[in-house]
């Protein structure tokens, strides 16, 4: 008798076991949902932000919680991109929110520099169509002699006419790199169907800009290209 009753409280105690553990498999199959690994933000990042590696860790994310279509799943897909808009940590990296320099008309300075933009009397002042982005050039003001007698007087400059009743060419910007060229409308000029030269975008020390916008409205601006030289895009 005694060992029957063993023999049911092992086999009861197995049962539980067994049940137990079926219970626990049929739960998780219930409850298991597939991931998948994709970029995800460790850091906020600046709208027009070049993107970098370590903004970025590789984590398992639920694939009902995300558009399998646009996520990123590596770093290479995005790699040498600048982020559209503002883009916060923890967020999801989703590709329609990268794009490239040009797609975006990002117009990178140098550090320490401030963009600017110079507006060009006619075509011919802006060297008809030849000067493009990265193409390097000078920049001259025009302007009434009896102005510029005491301003930059050791920048290059040639004047006709007397003191008070001539002009005055001097020199602003010595080899700068154009970073764009631009319409009346603001539209970046590649080529004859996009209208006339109207402005060049430059990167300028804080002291060149404030030269520049002291001449605005007493100077014409004119730009000289450099034998055709131009300065080659850096590699991302």
């Amino acid at each position: 008798m005694k060992n029957k009753i063993g023999i049911l409280s092992i086999t009861l105690v197995l049962t539980i076991i067994v049940f137990s553990i079926s219970t626990y498999m049929q739960k998780q199959l219930i409850d298991y949902e597939p991931k998948i690994n994709c970029l995800v933000l460790n850091q906020d990042v600046d709208a027009n932000q070049k993107l970098e590696a370590e903004m970025f860790a590789l984590k398992g994310v639920p694939i009902s919680l995300i558009s399998t279509a646009q996520v990123v799943t590596s770093f290479s897909e995005i790699e040498g991109m600048y982020a559209k808009d503002n883009i916060y940590k923890s967020q999801i990296a989703m590709r329609n929110q990268f794009d490239t320099k040009e797609n975006l008309s990002i117009y990178e300075a140098e550090n320490g520099k401030e963009k600017i933009s110079i507006k060009i009397q006619n075509a011919e002042n802006g060297v008809s169509y030849a000067i493009k982005q990265n193409s390097l050039v000078n920049v001259y003001a025009t302007v009434r002699s009896d102005y510029a007698k005491n301003f930059l007087v050791n920048n290059e400059r040639l004047t006709v006419g007397d003191e008070y009743d001539g002009y005055t060419v001097i020199k602003l910007l010595d080899s700068t790199q154009v970073l764009g060229t631009f319409n009346i409308d603001g539209i970046e000029v590649n080529g004859y169907e996009d209208g006339i030269i109207d402005s060049i975008m430059v990167a300028v020390t804080p002291d060149e800009a404030k030269q520049i916008n002291l001449l605005r409205d007493i100077a014409t601006f004119n730009i000289t290209g450099i034998s055709n030289q131009y300065v080659e895009d850096e590699e991302v």
